[in-house]
């Protein structure tokens, strides 16, 4: 099922709620929304020194080999996709030397780029891949608005030793190119800063690309950031949901909206989305359905006594349990937790949540 229908699934019982809720519900799921179906593979453009790189590039990116011998060169002047597996995918633009700025064009008249990459092997230089790299990102700038940044990569000769002198000289070099040093987010030596290389790309991508470069990179720091986006939006539902007089009528909206949660934080982390396996992984964490709608009338019922108590109570049991979900989905997908553990931190988390909403 795509993310698209589990929206249009869950709006539609957004729309059962009072009319005067509907309003700040739809505002609070829309940046999911946005998230996801805006979605799609980041756009990079390799520059620099031509017949190396492409391969250990994509590598670090996808932690995997993707190029055979042979194919460092294929297709160059074109963007190319890249999968990993249903994992996530990225477009590729190769316009390093001697691609012609022709070919370059054309390719950047189609796409705009998202970042540059110029990529140096150490003990080569050449000032015409400056020149070159200059004139690419003229061209792109000429046909797009977007002005996107310029990340320069080292590739170190010899792994068993410091490459820091040769990433200070080609930092130096970019810098010295006015066009490549006001576009600049720095530069770092392959070999000893592959883990960061990822990281550092998906941060300086457009929001619509950085889920897809989260999946394919499986940067976990990148991962946590994106889900947490997905379990604050859902909280504030469910605390908005739970707090209103309107016993059984918010059941189906809050059941579905965690599902909605867990399959999209199973998305994050490179997984397929589904609310059957998301589903059953709310049903492996012994989060009793039932036991938390009697909890939710029992708050309600204190409404009949102490009127503003009671829905704050009950607003805190839902947005608790909600919360409490989201971060034991996050540990177990993301994290790696085993599921002993995601049902331990759902306990512990649904305790002190409720604890500091009652405060």
């Amino acid at each position: 099922m795509s993310f698209l229908s589990l929206y249009d699934k869950l709006e539609r019982l957004v729309r059962r709620l009072p009319e005067g809720l509907q309003g700040p519900v739809l505002r609070e799921i829309l940046p999911i929304k946005t998230l996801f179906l805006l979605q799609r593979p980041p756009r990079i453009v390799l520059l620099g020194s031509g017949g190396a790189g492409k391969a250990q590039l994509l590598s670090a990116l996808f932690a995997a080999d993707l190029l055979k011998p042979g194919e460092e060169n294929l297709n160059e002047g074109t963007w190319v996709k890249f999968t990993r597996g249903g994992h996530g995918a990225l477009q590729l633009l190769d316009a390093r030397r001697p691609v012609s700025q022709q070919l370059a064009r054309a390719a950047l008249a189609e796409l705009a780029p998202d970042l540059f990459v110029f990529a140096q092997p150490e003990n080569e230089s050449d000032a015409a891949d400056l020149d070159h790299a200059e004139q690419v990102i003229a061209a792109a700038e000429s046909r797009h608005d977007a002005r996107a940044r310029v990340l320069g990569v080292l590739l170190p000769a010899d792994p068993a030793h410091d490459p820091e002198r040769a990433r200070q000289a080609l930092n130096a070099a970019l810098h010295s190119r006015e066009t490549l040093s006001v576009r600049m987010l720095g530069t770092l030596a392959l070999g000893s800063d592959a883990a960061r290389l990822a990281a550092l790309i998906a941060v300086n991508l457009p929001g619509e690309a950085q889920l897809e470069m989260a999946r394919l990179s499986g940067n976990k720091e990148l991962q946590r950031q994106i889900a947490q986006v997905v379990i604050k939006s859902a909280t504030a539902i469910c605390a908005a949901v739970g707090a209103q007089p309107i016993p059984l009528a918010d059941f189906p909206i809050l059941t579905s909206l965690q599902a909605l949660m867990v399959a999209s934080i199973m998305h994050v982390s490179g997984r397929e989305m589904s609310t059957k396996l998301a589903a059953e992984f709310i049903g492996a964490l012994g989060a009793n359905i039932g036991a938390g709608l009697v909890l939710r009338e029992g708050a309600r019922a204190a409404v009949k006594l102490i009127p503003l108590w009671g829905s704050a109570i009950s607003g805190a049991v839902a947005a608790a349990g909600a919360f409490a979900v989201g971060r034991a989905a996050s540990a177990y997908f993301i994290d790696g937790v085993s599921i002993a553990d995601a049902r331990d931190l759902l306990r512990r988390k649904k305790r002190a949540e409720v604890e500091g909403r009652r405060k």
